[in-house]
């Protein structure tokens, strides 16, 4: 959807502004602090961020990357951020729509994003933002069920020499389980041939929570693909890089947050290319 630039504009303003915040929760979330209190400050010297600090990209720009008050350099990622979020928010309202899908998608693809830096970061994925992930797929499963949208329940029969029993499930709870279980195969599966642990709990529960939003079908079968096709190429190119001052281990979080924020945009169209290379 072609927007009039001046909304596009200000979507983008909120989106840098959000981009700010998502920088506070990848920063304190894993070091359990406050994501309210304190006030923003200055990790060298500790003086606090007055306003003029903390226009998001701006701030940066128009004060070389340093602190007004000590010099110490900060680093580009903050403004790369909220530049990546404010990008994502006109990217939700232009593939989606000004609408409330648009908003949840938005909301979720920050989440991923958070989900991208502090694995990173920590090698965690903290529980919270996943069971933030498998609300909004608890959620919009409910109102689809609500509306009478097909597709929202998953039906399994059972014939037995009396008669046939059907019962029905919300896509997301069968997805959750199914997102969940697979990965936890291939953990299992990993760990006994390369004898050594090669997926943390918190990949297995991202998958489970992408289940919840995604389903148990192709749509999953593709997010998970694309994680390992860009999991793939991204590892060549770390390990070539790290060359042999590095260790070898590469969160898998970082990748299934990138084909999650792709399926959240494009999920038809990303599905069918995927489906149509491997089938």
């Amino acid at each position: 959807m072609i927007l009039p630039w001046p909304l596009m504009v200000i979507v983008l303003l909120i989106g840098v502004a959000v981009g700010s915040f998502v920088n506070v929760v990848i920063y304190r979330l894993p070091r359990r602090e406050s994501l309210v209190t304190p006030r923003s400050h200055c990790l060298s010297c500790g003086a606090a961020l007055t306003a003029s600090d903390l226009v998001p990209v701006f701030s940066y720009l128009f004060l070389r990357g340093r602190c007004r008050h000590c010099g110490r350099r900060f680093s580009p990622r903050y403004m790369f951020v909220e530049l990546i979020i404010g990008l994502l928010a006109v990217a939700c309202v232009t593939v989606i729509g000004p609408n409330a899908s648009a908003v949840s998608a938005f909301a979720m693809a920050c989440i991923l994003i958070i989900v991208l830096f502090v694995d990173l970061d920590w090698m965690i994925i903290p529980d919270e933002l996943v069971w933030v992930l498998a609300g909004f797929g608890l959620v919009i499963n409910g109102i689809g069920i609500w509306r009478g949208e097909v597709g929202e329940l998953i039906q399994f029969t059972e014939k037995t020499y009396l008669a046939s029993y059907t019962v029905s499930l919300p896509k997301s709870i069968v997805g959750m389980l199914v997102g969940a279980g697979v990965f936890l195969l291939i953990g299992w599966a990993s760990e006994m041939i390369l004898k050594r642990p090669s997926m943390g709990g918190g990949d297995v529960k991202l998958a489970g929570a992408m289940g919840a939003l995604l389903g148990p079908g192709y749509q999953f079968l593709a997010f998970f693909l694309y994680a390992v096709i860009s999991g793939a190429v991204i590892g060549l190119i770390v390990m070539a890089l790290r060359g042999r001052s590095g260790g070898n281990y590469i969160p898998f979080g970082p990748m299934l947050a990138v084909s999650g924020v792709a399926m959240l945009l494009f999920p038809a169209e990303l599905t069918a290319f995927i489906m149509h290379i491997y089938t």
